[in-house]
């Protein structure tokens, strides 16, 4: 005679089950959330770093009232400084010139420009070798022709003045 087992339903069991899945789908989304909590952590500090960074910037050129739209006040101090020069050279692009090729060696300490025509002195330092390098860049310009007035050195580095006039 064959003997058939009969399962029968134990509610105990099933409550264990469901409490043991129940606790494992908790930990799970624990983990989830507190993942999602060091991402949303460090992508903050990260923002608040880029932050800082940028009103450093903004401070460094517009002094440290720098208004609630400081692009819109730099883009409105350069309309009035072109304004001023309409004839002339354009200092910001004078300067983007000057500073493309000397990355971190180059201090521009004045700028002077009248009608089409300017001087510009600086410092260029700490790596003197690189100066002539510098030079020969400068001359590569598509706008502007860079002329060396006065080179002297000095103790680390090179104090420098150039002539700048249109091509």
């Amino acid at each position: 005679m064959a003997t058939t087992r009969e399962q029968r339903y134990d509610p105990g069991k099933a409550s264990r089950r469901f409490l043991s899945n129940l606790v494992w789908v908790v930990i799970l989304c624990a983990l989830f959330l507190a993942g999602q909590a060091l991402r949303y952590h460090f992508n903050r500090a990260q923002l608040d770093e880029i932050r800082n960074q940028t009103r450093a910037l903004y401070v460094s050129v517009l002094g440290q009232d720098i208004g609630s739209e400081p692009f819109g006040r730099l883009q409105f101090e350069h309309g009035k400084l072109a304004a001023t020069l309409r004839i002339g050279l354009d200092p910001l692009r004078v300067l983007a010139a000057l500073s493309g090729p000397a990355g971190e060696n180059l201090r521009v300490e004045s700028l002077a420009l009248t009608g089409m025509h300017g001087r510009v002195s600086g410092f260029f330092g700490p790596n003197t070798a690189r100066f002539d390098d510098y030079l020969n860049r400068l001359t590569d310009d598509d706008h502007y022709l860079f002329t060396l007035e006065k080179r002297e050195e000095v103790f680390g580095g090179i104090l420098f003045s150039l002539i700048v006039e249109p091509q």
